[in-house]
C-alpha cells in the first residue's frame, strides 16, 4: 500500500517547499494572496500565503514573509534549496478577494499587483490566476503532479492549472513547453 501524501499546511504570512509526494495546501485565503510555485524539472513545489503588499521594513524577521517581496524571496530560496531554479518556475495566484464586500477598503488586489511586478522582474508571469470577487478561497498544489487547484467559498474543488510532461525530458506538443494550462 502507498503511503498517504503529506499534507503541509501554509498559514497566513508563511513559505513553505517540498520535493515529491507533498501537498502544500493553504486555507481561508480572504484579501491574502497564495502564491503556489513548481519547476517541473526538479518536481518542487513552493507556496507563499502573502498578507501586504511590497516589503518589510522592520527588522523582526518574524514579520518579513507576510510581505510579498520578502515572501517571494524566500520561497524561491527555499524552492533551489531543494533543487528548483528560478528560470524554470511556474506561478499560479489565487486570492485577493474583498471578503468583507463592497464599500470595504481591501489590500487584496493591491496584493496581487505587487506580486505581479515583483514576480515580473524575476521574468516569471503568472501562468494561471484565481483573483479578486468577495468570497474566502483555499487552494493545494500536489507537488508531485504539479497539478494546482482551488475552491471558492464551499464549492467544490478544481484545478486551475496542471504541468504535463510528456516522457523524460521531452516537450509537450504544444510547440516546446513542459506545460499545459487547464481552466476549470
Amino acid at each position: 500500500m502507498k503511503d498517504p501524501l503529506q499534507e503541509i499546511f501554509v498559514n497566513s504570512g508563511e513559505v513553505k517547499a517540498c520535493r515529491g509526494d507533498g501537498i502544500l495546501q493553504a486555507s481561508s485565503i480572504g484579501s491574502c494572496v497564495a502564491v503556489a510555485a513548481y519547476d517541473p524539472d526538479s518536481a518542487v513545489g513552493g507556496m507563499a500565503h502573502v498578507m501586504l503588499p511590497g516589503e518589510s521594513r522592520g527588522p523582526d524577521p518574524s514579520v518579513k514573509t507576510k510581505y510579498a517581496r520578502d515572501a517571494v524571496e524566500e520561497m524561491m530560496r527555499a524552492m533551489s534549496n531543494l533543487g528548483a531554479m528560478e528560470a524554470r518556475v511556474h506561478v499560479c495566484l489565487i486570492g485577493g478577494g474583498n471578503v468583507l464586500g463592497d464599500g470595504h477598503d481591501s489590500p487584496g488586489l493591491g496584493i496581487v499587483r505587487s506580486l505581479t511586478e515583483i514576480l515580473g522582474g524575476k521574468g516569471i508571469t503568472p501562468v494561471a490566476m484565481e483573483v479578486g470577487g468577495t468570497q474566502r478561497r483555499s487552494c493545494a498544489l500536489y507537488v508531485a503532479r504539479g497539478r494546482v487547484t482551488y475552491t471558492v467559498g464551499d464549492l467544490e474543488q478544481r484545478t486551475l492549472w496542471e504541468a504535463k510532461v510528456c516522457g523524460l525530458g521531452s516537450a509537450d506538443e504544444g510547440g516546446g513547453s513542459l506545460l499545459k494550462e487547464v481552466i476549470a
